[in-house]
């Protein structure tokens, strides 16, 4: 007679143990990217740290740009492959009727009086890529040299800079119309937002602030690190000897 409690006790255990196996990967998995982001934010803060010190030497790749750079002046990433970005607006609308008398002067021409009730209807505001091209970032500013269009974003005259999880930044310069940007890609989100805060911290001499900002997403992933996989062979709650 076959054993049928044993034999639904052997798939009982052959099931626990898959599932133990997905779940150690699983938690490897997320120990893996904890670690990464780690790995990478103190990057990001000795590069600070050490801006901050005026200690540079070697910590940049000696990017052969192609850009002139001024005085003082020296190059935190290059960035190939972007798309320039300008802020245009569709034409605007008149909407409403007219409120008003009515009286003929000669003729059937008639002369109208009174105020409007209508309205102007502004064009719907978008973003639009209009070249194609690559971005230098430096201590002093940001560039871009495209296939048809040109564009610098001097740090002394943003009046704002706005970060955009899909990959890309706009910009706000007080010496220009438009809001502008460039689009680099959100797989290389971080890295490039990372460089342009850079820069605009060692400009407005600031690398403090942005500092004390990594310090504190520092402590933040310290909290959020995940549990080590259990050691194979080891299960229901056995203890090494």
């Amino acid at each position: 007679m076959v054993n049928s409690m044993g034999f639904f006790s052997k798939m009982k255990q052959r099931r626990v143990e898959k599932e133990a196996l997905e779940q150690a990967a699983a938690q490897q998995g997320q120990l893996g990217t904890w670690q990464s982001q780690s790995e990478k934010l103190d990057v990001m803060i000795n590069a600070v740290e050490r801006c901050g010190n005026n200690d540079i030497e070697g910590l940049f790749d000696p990017f052969d740009t192609g850009f002139l750079l001024k005085k003082g002046e020296y190059a935190i990433g290059l960035i190939a492959n972007c798309a320039l970005l300008e802020t245009r607006r569709s034409a605007s609308s008149y909407q409403g009727g007219y409120g008003g008398v009515s009286f003929p002067l000669f003729g059937k021409v008639r002369l109208n009086t009174g105020r409007s009730k209508g309205k102007l209807i502004a064009g719907e505001e978008s973003i639009t890529s209009i070249s194609d091209g690559e971005v230098l970032i430096t201590n002093k500013r940001a560039m871009f040299r495209g296939d048809t269009n040109n564009k610098e974003w001097p740090y002394s005259k943003l009046m704002a800079c706005e970060h955009h999880p899909e990959g890309y930044t706009t910009f706000a310069v007080s010496s220009q119309a438009k809001t502008t940007g460039f689009a680099y890609g959100a797989d290389v989100a971080n890295e490039v937002q990372f460089r342009l805060e850079l820069g605009i911290a060692i400009s407005n001499e600031t690398t403090d602030q942005l500092l004390a900002q990594l310090r504190v997403e520092r402590q933040q992933l310290d909290t959020k690190k995940p549990l080590p996989p259990p050691v194979a062979g080891l299960s229901n709650g056995e203890n090494p000897r």
